[in-house]
């Protein structure tokens, strides 16, 4: 594992767009470059132009829009998210990662960065389990029963470099997609068609035997109500 000493962070967004609002300006500043994956639908074309105002809050932006080709959200949404995480170059040139989805139904998002004291907390209150990990192997967010809300999430580059990276090895076939369409299948057969996706992310940490640790200075709201059950991903 590579650890580098940097100031530097990366937020990455991934799937539709709808719902981007200035809550995600807490979490630019200009020590930070902002990854975006979305899709090119009409609807989501205003969206992305909306984009643009959040340059002047980032030392770097990267965007790539292209056209939808899974149906199904979950794996549409994962598909993203793939595609966001691979226009990190290089993830260890950060010091963290943080995971964001834009239709939070707040106007401002309160959030401090703590990952070292999330870790030593979850350390100390489930001993022995966590000896042998340390905490970059983690991903750091809001932990529900049995799932991780998937919206926002910090980890440290190692995590982005083991689940989503191609590392030559591996292509996207046979990589992060295949995993999660395998998994998905899976869990549409073991619990319901349309189980809730922070399940299925959820297996996907625990596939890529990431811990999910409780991250003690977030706190998220609701989607925000206006949007239909079609336009989530």
């Amino acid at each position: 594992m590579i650890i580098l000493l940097t100031m530097s962070k990366a937020v990455f967004i991934s799937g539709f767009l709808y719902g981007l609002s200035d809550n995600i300006i807490p979490f630019l500043d200009k020590d930070t470059d902002l990854f975006v994956h979305s899709w090119q639908t009409e609807e989501n074309s205003r969206w992305i132009k909306k984009l643009e105002r959040y340059k002047k809050y980032c030392n770097e932006t990267t965007f790539l829009f292209t056209k939808p080709e899974h149906k199904r959200k979950r794996i549409s949404y994962l598909q993203s998210t793939w595609y966001a995480t691979n226009l990190i170059k290089d993830p260890y040139k950060y010091k963290s990662i943080v995971k964001f989805k834009p239709d939070l139904d707040t106007d401002v998002i309160t959030y401090k960065e703590d990952m070292k004291n999330s870790f030593r907390k979850a350390y100390l209150q489930s001993q022995p389990l966590l000896n042998k990990t340390i905490k970059e192997e983690c991903v750091y967010g809001y932990i529900h029963y049995k799932s991780i809300d998937e919206r926002v999430f910090t980890c440290y580059p190692y995590v982005i470099d083991k689940m989503f990276q191609d590392d030559g090895t591996r292509s996207y076939h046979k990589g992060f997609m295949n995993e999660a369409i395998n998994l998905d299948k899976k869990l549409q057969y073991w619990i319901a068609k349309e189980y809730e996706g922070s399940l299925l992310w959820s297996e996907l940490f625990e596939y890529y035997n990431i811990e999910q640790i409780q991250d003690i200075n977030l706190k998220l709201p609701n989607n925000k109500q206006w949007q239909s059950k079609e336009q989530k991903n």
